[in-house]
């Protein structure tokens, strides 16, 4: 959640300085870890379509609720365009509109109709093998990203499916052989983010955003330490993350939104580019929290950002 607002602070077009650079490499592997968590969870299911069905429901609802709480905001008070919100309904699948960041909803919705067969596979002697494929896959966008700005000219986020999948098999993975990855502590998580970061900003003068470094090895590597020293750290009854947890849906709903009017307040930041930016990212973080926290709180309103 945190890695997600820190990567959409790039909405308010801070100054593209070395140290922004650096920020957005940390951030970088919030997608990736979104789907190592699908994978890890959801390779304990039994394979069944009509869970599938289920879960597919429910994304399209919560989907529907919002975007109709948004378009209902947006045309009362300020005087949106009611013809192009309307359109809000579809355009998230391609990543436009005023709920584009909808399009990881999408992705697993693809991931949820597959979901039988991916069981299938993931509890198969093939799951290694369907990894090492798709790393292969990864890394060949990875390379034409590189020298020919690939899938920024061709391939909307939703469809660049040989990554999501990639990260979810990753999941299983590890979910299955915890095992192996029980020497894989923070140590090593700062040092592959230190590693990654470096990578990324010596190469943005060839590749300019993060979603087009998921098929770089140190991407991989970055997401895999974080992932399991998360899981080798053991937390009990911890009520802040818990709590900060059972926000993610809300925030992740609002956040663009609420960064998109925080627009307004770029231009009276007269301070130097790292305070601006942290005055921003503070503000972002506030705000799009709190005001998670107040609406979860408020009857019938809750109801429209559960899942």
């Amino acid at each position: 959640m945190f890695m997600v607002l820190m990567l959409h602070i790039g909405l308010l077009k801070p100054p593209n300085t070395t140290f922004y650079r650096c920020t957005h490499g940390v951030a970088c592997i919030a997608i990736p870890l979104f789907f190592m968590v699908s994978g890890y969870l959801l390779s304990n299911k039994i394979p069944d379509f009509n869970y599938s069905i289920k879960k597919i429901s429910r994304i399209l609802l919560f989907i529907f609720k919002t975007t109709t709480l948004f378009i209902i905001i947006e045309y009362v008070f300020f005087n949106g365009n009611l013809l192009l919100l309307l359109r809000s309904y579809y355009n998230w699948f391609n990543q436009h509109g005023i709920m584009w960041h909808y399009w990881y909803f999408a992705s697993m919705i693809f991931i949820y109709a597959s979901l039988p067969l991916l069981l299938k596979i993931i509890h198969s002697k093939y799951l290694g093998l369907s990894l090492i494929i798709l790393v292969v896959i990864s890394l060949c966008f990875f390379i034409l990203d590189l020298f020919y700005d690939f899938e920024r000219e061709n391939i909307r986020q939703t469809y660049r499916i040989w990554y999501w999948l990639m990260f979810f098999f990753l999941g299983a993975y590890i979910n299955l052989n915890q095992s192996k990855f029980k020497i894989i502590n923070w140590k090593f998580a700062f040092c592959a983010c230190f590693i990654y970061t470096l990578f990324q900003v010596s190469m943005v003068s060839y590749i300019t955003a993060n979603e087009f470094f998921f098929g770089s090895i140190f991407c991989m590597l970055y997401a895999i330490t974080v992932f399991v020293a998360c899981l080798n750290k053991k937390i009990k009854n911890n009520t802040v993350i818990h709590e900060l947890s059972s926000l993610f849906l809300p925030v992740y709903a609002i956040h663009p939104y609420i960064i998109s009017k925080l627009l307004y307040l770029v231009p009276y930041l007269n301070f130097s580019s790292i305070i601006n930016y942290f005055t921003l990212l503070s503000l972002v973080v506030f705000i799009n929290i709190s005001l998670a926290f107040i609406l979860m709180r408020i009857p019938y309103v809750k109801d429209i950002f559960k899942m």
